[in-house]
Formats: C-alpha cells, sequence, structure tokens
C-alpha cells in the first residue's frame, strides 16, 4: 500500500477520537508528526510490560491483542503460563497511547496478523503536541474513560 497522502493523513487522524474535532491548523501540526510506517507479518508493534515509546494507529491490516497470565488449577501441575487473546485491532484502532501518556509498562502486547500500514506518533513528539495544542487534553479524557468503559462492559459480560 501506497503511503497516504497528507490530506487522507488528516482524515484518518480525524476519524480518531483523540484529534477528532481538531481545526484543519491543528490536524496539519498533528500529520506533520507522524509517520508512516510498514509493519510485517509477525512484527512486535507494543511488547507487554515495556514502556511505550509510541502512538501506533492501525491504517490497515490487523494485529491481536494480547496479554500474559498464570494458570493454576487441578489439571495444572504447579503454574502454568499462558497467552490469552484480548483482541483485534484493525483500521483505525489506536494501541500505545495509555503508556506514552502515563510513562507506565504496557499492559499487553500487540503483534502483526498481517502486512500493517500505521501512522507512528513518538513519545517526545506527542508531548510536544500536547505542549502546543492544549486543546488535546479534554480529548485525551474523553477517550481514556471510553476504553475504561469498554473494560467494564467486557468485564460485566465475562462475569
Amino acid at each position: 500500500m501506497a503511503e497516504a497522502s497528507r490530506n487522507e493523513t488528516m482524515q484518518m487522524l480525524d476519524a480518531v477520537p483523540l484529534f477528532n474535532g481538531l481545526t484543519k491548523r491543528q490536524l496539519v501540526a498533528v500529520a506533520k508528526l507522524v509517520d508512516h510506517v510498514h509493519f510485517e507479518t509477525g512484527s512486535v508493534l507494543v511488547k507487554e510490560m515495556d514502556v511505550g515509546r509510541r502512538l501506533i494507529i492501525v491504517r490497515a491490516g490487523t494485529a491481536a491483542v494480547t496479554r500474559r497470565g498464570v494458570r493454576t488449577g487441578p489439571t495444572t501441575r504447579g503454574e502454568e503460563v499462558i497467552t490469552r487473546r484480548l483482541a483485534t485491532v484493525g483500521p483505525g484502532d489506536v494501541v500505545g497511547e495509555l503508556s506514552i501518556l502515563d510513562g507506565q509498562p504496557t499492559s499487553a502486547s500487540v503483534v502483526a496478523e498481517t502486512p500493517m500500514e500505521a501512522l507512528v506518533l513518538y513519545r517526545t513528539r506527542f508531548n510536544q503536541l500536547l505542549r502546543s495544542t492544549p486543546q488535546l487534553y479534554p480529548r485525551l479524557i474523553v477517550g481514556l474513560v471510553g476504553r475504561i468503559r469498554d473494560i467494564d462492559r467486557r468485564v460485566a459480560d465475562v462475569g
């Protein structure tokens, strides 16, 4: 897939809740900061327990979101480390944003299941963007609340 034009990049950014509603001038500023990156099948976009260094917006392709855990019980001898699939992400989805916000280790791994095209915003550029565009803060809060509500729904469906 060819690299997106500046206009396509701005349209994609505008579709992401974090950037939706920014002025054209603000979207241009964000578009100048993102890199267009190709990931091969099997590439690790985010590694669980690493401190995230980038926010990734999927343009094309899919990736698996997984988390490691430990299973104990009568059918296991001691503890068994397992990997649980949490979700599949695809075009328009964002990964890595929580860790670049708080500097804490990531809570899951994200691995490309297909070749992928993505927009990548690195932490240093993201922090530069926040300093220059304080209008992003309310959007960050709304985005984080949405993530929390989604997790809450998933837990309620399981339990």
